[in-house]
C-alpha cells in the first residue's frame, strides 16, 4: 500500500494541496488532469524522484514501513521515451532491467512477443518510431515483474490495436496483484478501466470516489 499524508508539491510555480490518500494493492488508478497541472510532477514524488514541498509518502506491507531499498525492488517509474538512449537496442534496456531486478532471461522472450518487439529489438532504438519506443519502455515494466508500476501517459504514440493489448496488459497485472498507478489526458476513454480515476482540478487533488476529497473546500 501507497500511503499519502498531508501532501503539497508545487510544480511550475503552482501549489498543488492535498489531504491524505491510500493506493491499495491490486488496483487501477488514474490521474487526469490538464497538460501542467502536475501530473508528471506527482508521479515523480510518489516514485522519490522529486522532494515534496510539505506531508509524506510512505510504502508499507502488512502495517510495516518498508524502507528506500525495498521500495527501489518493488517500484518501477520510467517517466519518457525520451529518456531512452538512441544509441543503445530495446533488449539491452530489457537485459538490463532483469538484472536489476534478478529475473529469468526465458520470461523475456514471452514479453518480446506479447508486444511483437521481434522484428525490432536488437535495432538501435535511433531507428524506432514512438509506439516502438512506447513498446520498449512497457515490455520494461513487464520485465520489472515489480509491484507498483507508475506510468506517465503510457499510450502516448500506440496505435488503436496496441491500446486495447495494453488495456489488457494492465488488467493481468491487477490480477497478479500489482498497483497501478497511470495518467492520462482529460477525458480519456482509458480511464474506463480504473477502479479509482485521481483528478487535479485548480490545484486540487479530488477523487472520483465521494468518500474522500483533497485540498480545501
Amino acid at each position: 500500500m501507497i500511503q499519502i499524508r498531508d501532501l503539497e508539491i508545487v510544480t511550475r510555480e503552482k501549489l498543488i494541496e492535498k489531504g491524505s490518500f491510500q493506493f491499495h494493492e491490486g488496483m487501477i488508478y488514474g490521474l487526469s488532469a490538464p497538460n501542467g497541472s502536475g501530473k508528471t510532477t506527482l508521479l515523480r514524488v510518489i516514485a522519490g524522484l522529486t522532494a515534496a514541498r510539505n506531508g509524506e509518502i510512505y510504502f508499507e506491507q502488512e502495517g510495516i514501513r518498508l524502507n528506500r531499498k525495498e521500495i527501489a525492488q518493488r517500484l518501477f517509474y520510467y517517466e519518457t521515451t525520451e529518456w531512452l538512449d538512441k544509441n543503445l537496442s530495446a533488449l539491452d534496456y530489457l537485459k538490463f532491467v532483469g538484472k536489476m531486478w534478478h529475473h529469468d532471461v526465458h520470461q523475456l522472450h514471452s514479453i518480446i512477443h506479447f508486444w511483437e518487439m521481434e522484428e525490432f529489438v536488437r535495432l538501435p532504438i535511433r531507428k524506432y518510431s514512438l509506439g516502438m519506443k512506447q513498446k520498449t519502455v512497457l515490455a520494461m515494466y513487464a520485465y520489472s515483474h515489480t509491484d507498483y508500476w507508475l506510468m506517465d501517459e503510457p499510450t502516448n504514440g500506440l496505435d488503436t490495436v496496441n491500446q486495447e493489448r495494453f488495456i489488457q496488459f494492465v488488467k493481468e497485472a491487477k490480477e497478479k496483484g500489482k498497483t497501478v498507478i497511470f495518467s492520462s489526458h482529460l477525458n480519456d476513454q482509458l480511464y474506463a478501466i480504473t477502479d479509482e480515476t485521481i483528478y487535479i482540478m485548480q490545484q486540487q487533488l479530488m477523487s472520483s470516489k465521494d468518500g474522500w476529497r483533497g485540498g480545501h473546500s
